[in-house]
């Protein structure tokens, strides 16, 4: 039997009498054993959830209140732990007590792993705080700070904080221990582990191939964990790649950036590639050049190699998007204020930035390609220095214009307010971390001192069921499908078209990337999926890396033939474990692919235009 649990913030308290409804999900599709709903004070119920149930759902509605509770939680070792938290409210998860003593040169991250956010280390070197640590589990709202007798060996500011294995990982960071007023010379070359078993460092360390802070750290599929750039005992903006391994508790250098940075942004992207940008030179000026790098670090040819740029800023905001695409929003300009100017009121360093065109103010907003084509987006906002965090079906959440909460839309390329903002909840200026798509935390400071807050905008993820798609429109815009995001922003390529609702793909030129719609957020194991399309020509069809065409589309895997004349049909994919097979009509044709679970396009044709109509997914189990 799967024990589940339910949990509520004490600062956010569930009124009761409340309904809870409940979605077990994992590899298999919805059906009546997986969906139940019950009264929120139930004790000792037999749900009746699959045993295979790998993650839990959950919308609770009061009684007496319009306020509703979403919760979501992955299945731990002990069952199944979810946390039920306020729609579109902020809530406080943490007041500091000893930890942290004062804000500055803390690390702050989150391991999936273990559903733990961890706050670690400080630059206040005349406090324990610099080997102080506090934990928020997002799976029950426990938070606490680290007992002083099991805190971190090695006083530590500017770290990295990083998922490792069962455990959290600090990784390097300053020495902050020097003289008052000037800069550390002393980097750290260890890196220690948090076991939440026994919520303790361990007295061992992890060796460092080089000691580093103000680098990025980035999981990556292996497991491992890359630190990236930052500053070195040698440089002030480090190119150096260093991959920690948590199987052997070693580290490695596997490489050089095409330029150092200090403080930049490391992105996985959903395609297994790690995407390197922002961050300033040595001589502290903001960089623009993008770089990506293999899932395993490795290099990549142009123009993946730092030769495509933005124009350099301060503090700009990134976030990944469906099909190894990325959002660039906002950051301030490396310029003197002009005469009168106040740029302290919007940036943090430098001024906002100044139209190419030498006219008005004017932040900017890019979507940056898998192949790295880039296209700057309308930005009508003040985003001197936003923060950008993951949100489910392809629309990130941006923190900006005087602590402002807005959605990117896909569709329309565009960013959507969204709540009456966060400015009451100590957002200007504060430091936020994702935990997990559609929910984060920030680290902020009010009068009663330090504080931690976190909000839970939505339980969509990798687990989710859909109803047959195309059709289906979002919620909040009938104008936009829901659930499905395209690649690249909409115009000639692809467009959704009203009415019925289709996908309409424009024909591909050869040499260039197909446009291409995700179904978002969803990764599938075993599955059966139909693809209804009008066209004359067949769409293609990408799971994950692998992409299925038409003969002579250019595809990893051709389709089965059919008759020259013929207008319209449907494809039926069948994936099991690594073998997937497509028939078509009367024909049918087969392909290898991943064992891992993956996501699933739809994309265009080089034969001519393409119209998709329906798309449905069964997972099968």
């Amino acid at each position: 039997m799967l024990p589940l649990t339910v949990h509520s913030l004490p600062s956010c308290p569930i009124p009761t009498p409340a309904q809870v409804d409940l979605a077990a999900l994992g590899d298999f599709p919805t059906r009546n054993d997986t969906m139940k709903s019950l009264s929120l004070t139930a004790q000792g119920v037999r749900l009746g959830f699959p045993q295979s149930t790998l993650a839990l759902a959950a919308t609770a509605q009061p009684d007496a209140s319009d306020q509703a509770f979403l919760g979501f939680s992955e299945r731990s070792q002990t069952g199944l732990d979810f946390l039920l938290w306020p729609e579109l409210s902020a809530c406080e998860l943490y007041r500091a007590g000893g930890y942290p003593a004062g804000l500055g040169g803390e690390a702050i991250g989150f391991a999936s792993s273990s559903g733990l956010l961890m706050i670690a280390g400080s630059e206040g070197f005349s406090s324990s705080a610099v080997v102080g640590a506090m934990t928020f589990d997002s799976r029950t709202g426990r938070s606490a700070a680290v007992d002083p007798r099991a805190a971190m060996r090695q006083p530590r500011s500017f770290a990295t904080v990083s998922g490792f294995g069962e455990r959290l990982l600090v990784a390097g960071g300053e020495y902050p221990i020097h003289e008052s007023g000037s800069p550390a010379t002393v980097f750290n070359d260890t890196a220690e582990m948090y076991d939440p078993a026994t919520s303790s460092f361990e007295a061992e360390f992890v060796p460092l191939a080089l000691g580093v802070a103000g680098h990025a750290a980035a999981v990556l599929e292996s497991g491992e964990v890359a630190l990236i750039g930052g500053r070195t005992a040698a440089s002030r903006a480090s190119s150096f790649i260093q991959v920690v391994s948590p199987r052997t508790r070693t580290s490695k250098l596997l490489g050089t950036l095409s330029v150092g940075r200090n403080a930049p942004t490391v992105l996985r992207l959903s395609d297994g590639r790690l995407f390197i940008a922002g961050g300033e030179d040595a001589t502290g000026s903001p960089l623009g050049a993008l770089e990506w790098r293999g899932a395993d670090t490795g290099l990549l040819p142009p123009p993946f190699d730092g030769t495509i740029a933005l124009p350099p800023r301060f503090d700009r905001a990134y976030a990944a998007l469906p099909g190894g695409a990325v959002l660039a929003v906002g950051g301030c300009e490396d310029r003197a204020p002009g005469p009168g100017e106040d740029c302290a009121s919007d940036c943090q360093r430098g001024c906002p930035p100044l139209r190419r065109d030498g006219g008005s103010l004017g932040y900017e907003a890019f979507w940056i390609g898998a192949d790295g084509a880039v296209t700057e987006l309308g930005l009508a906002l003040r985003a001197g220095h936003p923060s950008l965090l993951p949100g489910s079906d392809g629309a990130p959440w941006l923190i900006a214009d005087d602590s402002q909460l807005f959605r990117f839309d896909p569709w329309h390329a565009e960013f959507e307010r969204r709540g009456s903002g966060l400015a009451a909840d100590g957002a200007a200026g504060a430091r936020f971390a994702q935990m997990g798509t559609d929910s984060f935390a920030w680290l902020t400071e009010d009068v009663q001192g330090i504080v931690l807050k976190g909000l839970r905008l939505g339980n969509r993820s990798a687990f989710s069921n859909d109803v047959a798609l195309v059709t289906a429109r979002d919620p909040d815009d009938p104008s936009r499908p829901a659930h499905l995001v395209p690649d690249r922003p909409p115009g000639a390529d692809l467009s959704y078209e009203g009415g019925p609702g289709a996908l309409a793909f424009a024909s591909s030129a050869l040499g260039r990337s197909k446009a291409c719609v995700w179904l978002s957020d969803a990764l599938f194991a075993d599955f059966a999926a139909e693809i209804d399309f009008s066209s004359s020509e067949i769409p293609s069809v990408r799971l994950g890396s692998t992409e299925w065409s038409a003969p002579g589309d250019g595809g990893d895997c051709v389709f089965p033939a059919r008759p020259a004349s013929s207008t319209g049909g449907r494809l039926v994919l069948e994936r099991v474990g690594n073998h997937a097979a497509l028939t078509l009509g009367s024909t049918h044709g087969e392909c290898s692919t991943g064992g891992e679970r993956l996501p699933v396009a739809v994309c265009a044709s080089q034969l001519g235009p393409v119209r998709v109509t329906r798309v449905s997914i069964k997972r099968s189990d």
